[in-house]
């Protein structure tokens, strides 16, 4: 039987999810940023600036920008949390990355804990990520305690951290969880505060029914997503051990799966491949493209049982 794991259904929508503005510490005003995020070619961004009581570089309110949304471009209320308690950050701060967060969302208290942080966050409606596990080494026990509260996803890709610090990954991260049986989504981001220097680097596209908030955030918790750096998914399908990738050209299509297996496909200007899931002794798998360039796309996890 041939299942359909993902299908961009028609063109899906383009968005930054991890961005900030002069609301905190962006040097761009939020009109400024949806403006050449909208030139850019994208459909949605998310003014995720820091909420906490330092205002050196938070504020003290969650960024309302729905008078900046048009009918071809929407802005989803979001924040890049913040709590007391993270190891190995300078100011011992925990970042969680909440998007549809509604705007009257408290702020953190001084003895939250972060996943007390994050179960409050999921609680309210929003769409939870870890962000930048590498840049500020999110170290396993903290990343678990995170999953186990409810978050949904890791950013595998964070643009900024990536540019600017050569801390910009997160599979580690992920593939633990993973391992670890959390059944995690993955994400891309800018994390831009100084566009366009730091922005459209990290994406997702994003196979919802309508640009609204309150769809792209449902199809976000359901995995009905990639995310992306150049290359494009246009469609995965599994037929028994058989997996089916199309999407645009790429130079190699790297699956990898639970423990260290890993399967992959090579070419030049490589649009589709069929790939060979040998032995089935692992859980989960991903899909990773990498163009010519060196760019790279990523699919969610898909987990055997649900897709058998």
């Amino acid at each position: 039987m041939t299942r359909t794991l993902f299908s961009t259904n028609g063109w899906p929508y383009r968005g930054n999810l991890h961005g900030h503005c002069t609301h905190s510490d962006g040097i761009n005003d939020a009109a400024e940023v949806v403006r050449m995020y909208c030139e850019a070619g994208y459909d949605f961004t998310c003014l995720s600036d820091h909420y906490w009581t330092d205002p050196r570089y938070t504020a003290d309110t969650v960024n309302d920008t729905s008078s900046l949304d048009s009918a071809d471009f929407i802005t989803i209320m979001s924040a890049e949390l913040h709590c007391r308690g993270k190891l190995y950050d300078q100011d011992n701060l925990w970042h969680i990355l909440a998007n549809g967060l509604p705007l009257d969302f408290p702020m953190a208290g001084e003895t939250e804990t972060g996943p007390e942080l994050v179960r409050r966050a999921v609680d309210a409606g929003a769409f939870v990520t870890m962000p930048h596990p590498e840049w500020y080494s999110l170290t396993t026990e903290e990343a678990r305690s995170l999953a186990q509260a409810g978050a949904h996803g890791v950013e595998i890709y964070n643009h900024a951290s990536a540019i600017g610090a050569g801390r910009g990954g997160g599979v580690g991260t992920i593939d633990q969880l993973a391992n670890e049986g959390f059944r995690v989504l993955i994400i891309a981001s800018d994390d831009s505060h100084m566009v366009p220097e730091d922005a459209f680097g990290g994406w997702v596209m994003v196979a919802a029914d309508r640009l609204a908030p309150d769809s792209i955030i449902a199809a976000l918790k359901a995995g009905r997503y990639y995310s992306s750096c150049g290359p494009d998914f246009t469609m995965i399908q599994l037929d028994g051990d058989q997996l089916h990738i199309a999407c645009s050209p790429v130079s190699r299509i790297t699956v990898p799966a639970g423990g260290h297996r890993a399967f992959a496909a090579s070419g030049d200007g490589l649009t589709e491949a069929t790939i060979a899931l040998e032995g089935r002794d692992f859980d989960f798998f991903r899909i990773e493209l990498t163009d010519a360039a060196g760019w790279h796309a990523w699919s969610n996890i898909f987990w055997l049982d649900e897709n058998s």
